[in-house]
């Protein structure tokens, strides 16, 4: 046998990375590329990888040229979470045998990979995925039907997220389950027969949809009593810092806008909360643009905050947003500044589904540093998942009991660009 090569442990890793693998849904269909960059090497947490997005020209007609601006739009990965399950095993347990006792196999193993795959999974979806998307479709408190997917889809194209069919849809199991009865008399069973993979539930107007437990419910801050929002939304005052043409930076990261309000209500210790969905009314005719057109769509512009704001006694506040507001160049985002005065709306509290293209979703897994003395540590890192798990065994000689332990390295990145919020 080679030096450090532990057989029945790489055997019990290889089980659990299966199974860990079988557990997950946001980190498969995730952008992968950066994995070619963590194959060989070692990585700790805190440790970041910087990737670029593609560029963008506006171009010209004619004879005459004129060289554009290069914009390098680079974001950074870092590997946030080390992620572990550890057991110990005392003299009677020692007994079996790890490599082969099925009761070992899938009494421990099994629940094991799980728990590793769904705090994975809810890093991914409720830390970051969900909080940073601001493009966003439905009507909180409707359910969605067909009509908001296919709403979902023509918003995604007007965004120029490729239709490549590498699109996805999470929802909750109610959502899933509200959706289905709606579709009851439209479909027939050959809808379902084309699952993707384990945990989808088919391919629907474009998207792989699958479910998931880790969307939470987005709860809306306090904004603004009053009539004259449309429908699911509610007033949350008006802008007193226009006209806001920039934000605060746009290339690294999705940048963020800060927006000072007046008209709240007074005193309130959330009156926007993390999350929330912020759009201008469509008086003040400022509007997402189509990135390959520049010209406005039909959708007024959207926000998404990023951090809890109170509101003064005086009824104000200061909100940060997210994206950055570009109003001209290649980078454009909205139609046009947003003016002093603009009346803002806030989505209501809703349920949230989430609709995106693989490239929203940076994902890596890498090889960690082992520990060294006293211990076997075996690391798998597998070409075909494009992921790392080590699995350390050691022992507990005051106590006589043996130490188990199996670790997952995590970071994430989100393009919230390629993405669309559903809201119901």
């Amino acid at each position: 046998m080679a030096l450090n090569t532990f057989q029945v442990t790489q055997y019990v890793l290889n089980d659990v990375f299966i199974r860990f693998w079988n557990s997950l849904s946001f980190a498969r269909v995730s952008n992968r590329n950066l994995e070619g960059d963590f194959k060989n090497l070692k990585y700790a947490t805190g440790q970041t990888v910087n990737y670029r997005l593609e560029e963008r020209y506006l171009g010209g007609e004619g004879a005459t040229a004129v060289e554009e601006a290069r914009i390098q739009i680079i974001r950074p990965l870092t590997i946030e979470k080390q992620f572990h399950v550890m057991l110990g095993y005392n003299t009677f347990e020692l007994t079996f045998d790890r490599a082969r006792d099925e009761p070992y196999l899938e009494m421990c193993n099994a629940p094991r990979a799980k728990t590793l795959g769904n705090k994975v999974e809810k890093f991914i979806c409720s830390t970051k995925f969900q909080l940073q998307t601001y493009q966003a479709v439905g009507t909180p408190g409707v359910a969605i039907d067909q009509s908001t997917i296919f709403d979902a889809d023509a918003y995604m194209t007007e965004l120029a997220i490729p239709e490549d069919g590498k699109r996805y849809a999470a929802i909750s199991p109610r959502t899933a389950s509200s959706l289905n009865n709606s579709l009851f008399n439209a479909f027939n069973m050959t809808v379902n027969t084309g699952a993707l993979i384990d945990g989808f539930i088919g391919h629907l107007s474009g998207f792989d949809f699958f479910k998931t437990n880790f969307l939470v419910r987005q709860v809306a801050g306090a904004g603004e009593t009053g009539a004259g929002a449309p429908a699911g939304y509610q007033l949350a005052g008006t802008i007193t810092n226009g006209p806001i043409a920039a934000g605060n930076g746009n290339l690294t990261g999705i940048g963020t806008t800060t927006f000072a309000v007046t008209g709240l209500i007074a005193s309130q210790a959330i009156a926007f909360n993390v999350g929330d969905i912020v759009t201008i009314a469509a008086a003040s005719n400022v509007f997402m643009v189509n990135p390959l057109t520049y010209q406005p769509l039909t959708t007024t512009a959207q926000f998404v905050v990023t951090a809890v704001a109170a509101s003064s006694a005086g009824g104000t506040a200061t909100v940060t947003v997210s994206p950055s507001v570009v109003t001209t160049g290649a980078e454009q985002n909205i139609s046009a500044a947003i003016p002093n005065g603009a009346q803002l709306y806030m989505a209501q509290s809703h349920n949230v589904s989430l609709m995106f293209h693989t490239q929203a979703i940076v994902f890596a897994a890498p090889p960690i540093k082992e520990l060294k003395g006293g211990v076997e540590a075996v690391t798998s890192y597998s070409d075909l998942y494009k992921l790392a798990l080590t699995a350390t065994l050691g022992a507990d000689i005051r106590n006589y009991q043996q130490l188990d332990r199996v670790d997952v390295l995590a970071g994430c990145t989100i393009n919230p660009e390629f993405a669309v919020r559903m809201m119901s």
